[in-house]
């Protein structure tokens, strides 16, 4: 039997050398994070769709506005991870990125780039192979990526220049240049940048030495643009080898510290529930009852007060059925009580809505109210999932699965409406002062219904214009601003004026 002949403190050079002699001696260059060498296929198709990728981002983005640009750019990115492998693996994480793109295609807009951004970390974390599967593992892998930008695409530049053979010439290499001149160069620019800022005369001299010009300037603008997204994408194409540890969901214990114990557990509930019996009686009293205010307090500023405390107050009750939950089972009275303090926090959440209501009645909408409605009903229903938990005594991870997807596809569903329409025709549409400040700032999606209310003459529009939703090509191009902009179109053309 034939053994490996191995011999000891071979100089790096001539290990680096070797190639020739064998693929399991050789190294054929400096050592890429993830495997591989610069010199290995891998590695080198890796830098190649690094290339392409950035190149098409300066074709859809580059002094372009965002549109449906991002959502052919996630898929961009998406195929050149996938490529090469089996279908059976593709598909689902292709449908994800599909759904993520939807916001995007809709209209670009900052919760709808939230969604791409995360489907396609999602997927690509879905794609990536590990030892372990399943929803808790694609999650801690898709942490894993996100925290990983843009940080990795740096340290995995630093490594790859830290070794002996990448080098600018024989016996030069680009770690001992680095070591050598980064710092003095670094801290000259540095200093350079300071010293040209206070000084306009440095600074015009510098100029006119140099004959800067704004091509100039703006090529710069491009080098940097390309190296932001090299670094962004770089993790992508490249994802972290190995699979990170499977997340587990905390268990839930006792906190003695709190001060939580079944008899001061019996206590609070007791207290709380009297006095959150007391708001319910007043609630119900004033805003249903009709009863009337206090002197100098309208329903207005009554419901103004009240609206968000409240719902603070129903997301506290929440904390604490679930830091109660170890101590139910002490007594017999607990776990009724726990109920009704849940219920009487749904009813303070309709109440908050109610309140709400009223104001938005008195004052208009806005995106602010808007976004309190919804907040206001997602906590409601988080409330009786607690309540259906505790009383079915679910683990605490049904509850956070059913919470989260509650959540997302609240959000989900939030980034295809037109907010700025409805908030258009609902202030236009009622007979209360307007404020015109507010809706001449709301975006162009607001347009038709701006141009609608002055067809239909309202009063007060010459204080508002209707711009025309204009894109400039194809990449801002986006379905909410298409429509907007055909209904007005359609307006403009059965106008008897015109």
């Amino acid at each position: 039997m034939s053994r490996e002949l191995v011999i000891r403190g071979v100089p790096r050079g001539l290990a680096l050398d070797a190639w020739w002699f064998g693929n399991e001696v050789s190294s054929d260059g400096p050592v890429l994070p993830n495997g591989g060498t610069l010199a290995t296929p891998g590695a080198r198709r890796r830098l190649i769709v690094l290339l392409a990728l950035v190149v098409l981002a300066d074709v859809l983005f580059w002094r372009h506005a965002p549109g449906v640009s991002l959502a052919l750019f996630a898929f961009a990115v998406f195929a050149a991870v996938a490529i090469g492998r089996p279908i059976r693996d593709v598909w689902r994480p292709a449908v994800l990125v599909a759904l993520a793109a939807l916001p995007v295609i809709d209209y670009a807009q900052p919760l709808s780039v939230v969604f791409l951004f995360a489907g396609l970390v999602a997927a690509v974390a879905w794609l990536h192979p590990a030892t372990t599967t399943g929803v808790a593992s694609i999650g801690a892998r898709m942490v894993t990526l996100a925290l990983s930008l843009p940080v990795r695409g740096l340290r995995d530049l630093v490594q790859c220049s830290r070794s002996d053979g990448l080098a600018l010439r024989r016996g030069l290499p680009l770690r001992d240049v680095w070591l050598a001149w980064g710092f003095p160069l670094g801290g000259t620019l540095v200093l350079l940048t300071l010293l040209t800022d206070a000084n306009p005369v440095l600074e015009d001299w510098l100029v006119q030495a140099l004959d800067l010009q704004v091509d100039w300037l703006e090529g710069t603008e491009t080098v940097l643009f390309w190296c932001g997204t090299a670094l962004i994408v770089w993790p992508f194409i490249a994802p972290p080898s190995g699979d990170p540890a499977k997340l587990r969901l905390p268990a839930m214990s006792r906190r003695p510290g709190l001060g939580l114990n079944p008899a001061s557990v019996l206590r609070a509930l007791v207290l709380f529930n009297g006095l959150l019996a007391v708001q319910t009686i007043m609630d119900a009293t004033l805003l249903w009852g009709g009863a009337a205010m206090p002197d100098g307090m309208s329903y207005a500023e009554y419901a103004h007060r009240g609206a968000y405390p409240l719902v603070i107050t129903a997301l506290l009750a929440g904390a604490f059925a679930l830091a109660a939950r170890p101590f139910l089972d002490e007594n017999r009275w607990l776990r009724p009580l726990m109920m009704l303090w849940l219920l009487q926090n749904v009813a303070l959440c309709v109440s908050s809505a109610l309140r709400l209501e009223l104001y938005v009645t008195a004052y208009g909408l806005t995106y602010l109210r808007i976004y309190v409605m919804i907040w206001i009903g997602l906590v409601a229903v988080g409330l009786c999932l607690t309540a259906w938990q505790i009383w079915w005594r679910r683990p605490n991870g049904w509850l956070l699965v059913r919470c989260a997807a509650l959540a997302v596809g609240v959000l989900y569903a939030s980034a295809f409406v037109n907010f700025a329409a409805i908030i258009a025709h609902q202030n236009l549409r009622n007979d209360r002062p307007v404020d015109w400040d507010y809706i001449a700032a709301l975006p162009d999606t607001a347009s038709a219904e701006i141009a609608a209310a002055r067809l239909d003459g309202v009063p007060g529009m010459d204080y508002v214009a209707a711009p025309y939703p204009v894109t400039e090509g194809w990449r801002d191009w986006g379905f909410r601003r298409w429509r907007v902009a055909r209904n007005m179109a359609r307006m403009i053309q059965n106008d008897p004026a015109q």
